[in-house]
């Protein structure tokens, strides 16, 4: 019998099948399933207590949320939306700045561009945890310097002023090195002979950015914007390691968590807010794609 790479040719016939097979489990399991389950139970009065009946009641979850609870629902929407366009737009500034800086094959280059992107592999309690002593209100060295400065005392992460927008620049301290490395591959894409030939026409940087880098970066911005706004738009790990969602802080995803898993569990209403939060995803995700898209044809 003659033989393949990969065994016998009867049973090269298997492989491509089992390792088809393999993730597709994989997936069903801990992806489709979850998905089905989270669609039906937001039509129950489930509370996600083990014993608890699971009671069909339709469209009453809908109902209530759009009603009676719609001022809450709609908070938590526009404060998700404050927390994705402030992230969306520092993330694709900072991380395009160090690119531009750090693109080059210099000594030592390479050290700072693992040390920006090194923040990526903590995992968010670690975060979360040093960001909390850091901001400490009584005796973190964020206080000590703000009193320095300012001379007055901030409650840090307690002010419902403030507490969104410092988890949006811990975010942007995690994910700008991602995006700073998206950047540097589109930087190094570029044909040197266009900015050569713009140097000969006597454009200077300024010119040469807005004409040559900003244009054929357009691809890289297209993925950046686009991870950038889908990761922030579930986000809620990190605003519960902070706030638990206090001062401010609840976004849609938080807002879903403290309802199905909180001190008085609603897994109905909390699948509910997942399949609004699902939509809102969607939507958004399709205008972008569709916008982002366009704007690379006209560039």
């Amino acid at each position: 019998m003659s033989t393949c790479p990969f065994g016998t040719r009867r049973t090269s016939r298997w492989i491509p099948w089992l390792s088809i097979a393999v993730p597709s489990i994989g997936w069903l399991t801990f992806g489709l399933y979850p998905s089905l389950a989270t669609v039906y139970y937001s039509f129950t009065n489930y509370s996600g207590l083990p014993g608890t009946p699971e009671t069909f009641c339709g469209l009453c979850n809908y109902r209530n949320m759009f009603t009676s609870n719609y001022s809450q629902l709609s908070q938590a929407v526009v404060t998700t939306l404050e927390y994705v366009g402030g992230v969306t737009v520092l993330q694709i500034v900072i991380g395009l700045g160090l690119a531009l800086v750090l693109q080059r094959r210099r000594f030592g280059f390479g050290f700072y561009r693992a040390l920006i992107f090194m923040p990526q592999i903590f995992s968010v309690t670690i975060v979360g945890v040093l960001f909390s002593l850091l901001l400490d209100p009584t005796s973190g060295p964020a206080e000590t310097v703000y009193h320095s400065v300012i001379g007055g005392y901030s409650s840090f992460l307690g002010d419902s002023d403030l507490a969104i927008w410092l988890i949006v620049l811990v975010n942007v301290w995690m994910f700008s090195g991602y995006t700073m490395l998206v950047y540097i591959a589109g930087l190094r894409r570029i044909p040197p002979e266009l900015y050569e030939a713009a140097a000969l026409d006597g454009a200077g940087a300024i010119r040469r950015f807005w004409r040559i880098t900003w244009p054929m970066l357009a691809p890289a911005t297209t993925v950046n914007v686009f991870l950038t706004v889908m990761g922030s738009l579930g986000e809620y790990a990190l605003i519960l390691v902070l706030t638990q969602g206090q001062y401010h802080t609840q976004t849609l995803g938080m807002f879903m968590f403290n309802t199905a898993f909180g001190a008085n569990p609603d897994l109905g209403l909390g699948s509910m807010l997942a399949m609004v939060q699902f939509v809102l995803t969607a939507v958004i995700g399709s205008l972008l794609l569709w916008v982002l898209r366009r704007r690379e044809v006209s560039l």
